[in-house]
């Protein structure tokens, strides 16, 4: 069954998702930096399940994954204890990796190209950079010292460490590899070997399903004012 679309729903989670990844390393040096941080977050829960609200099951399954991680950073927040950090990335890492697939596939499904499908084609890009970096924490949480940096964040400083891993696993995805972030254990270094792959099979995937939108709905519309 088709639903009606909304010009504008993925627009908002774009703007949130972009104002998260550009503000967070200037907010943070606030005093109430964290607290910042986390509504902007929750920002980006409400943006990304709003943006699958026209399919109910799909949008019932975000409202309850983002209520888990919502209280999830709240016990965090409480307990900063190692238990509760494994936790906490492990709700998010799973209501990201949802998200992302399922915004995914309304990009690759049948239709014509939109201003709407392209806000969506975008987020799920960055989103797939932000589930690697949760996946990078816990997989350095499982075994310490699995990446290696010029700089080592205390393992209390949650907030420095999952930045570091955002930097890393993006500069991943994009293939730039600067080399100052480097993984050291052998499941870090497969881990970093597939978000490789997976960001260039996007790209190329993507770009190759929406061009061929492009040219059948243009075929389409042209045919139509022929007859």
């Amino acid at each position: 069954m088709n639903h009606p679309e909304h010009p504008r729903r993925h627009l908002a989670l774009l703007i949130c998702i972009l104002l998260l990844f550009a503000a967070s390393p200037f907010v943070v040096t606030f005093r109430h930096g964290i607290l910042v941080l986390n509504i902007i977050g929750t920002a980006v829960l409400v943006a990304g399940s709003y943006a699958l609200s026209e399919r109910r099951r799909l949008f019932t399954i975000a409202i309850v994954l983002s209520a888990g991680s919502i209280v999830s950073t709240a016990f965090l927040l409480v307990f900063a204890q190692h238990w509760a950090r494994m936790v906490s990335n492990a709700c998010l890492f799973v209501l990201l990796a949802f998200f992302s697939i399922s915004i995914l596939a309304y990009v690759l499904r049948g239709g014509r190209v939109t201003a709407d499908k392209i806000f969506a084609a975008i987020c799920v890009y960055i989103l797939i950079g932000f589930t690697w970096a949760l996946a990078y924490d816990l997989a350095d949480e499982i075994q310490p010292s699995s990446f290696a940096g010029p700089t080592e964040p205390a393992r209390s400083d949650y907030v420095a460490r999952i930045m570091q891993m955002r930097y890393f696993s993006f500069m991943t995805l994009t293939t730039v590899g600067y080399g100052d972030v480097v993984p050291r254990s052998s499941a870090a270094r497969t881990m970093a070997a597939l978000e490789a792959v997976m960001g260039q099979l996007y790209l190329t995937v993507l770009v190759a399903r929406l061009v061929g939108l492009h040219i059948v709905h243009g075929s389409g519309l042209r045919s139509g004012k022929e007859n």
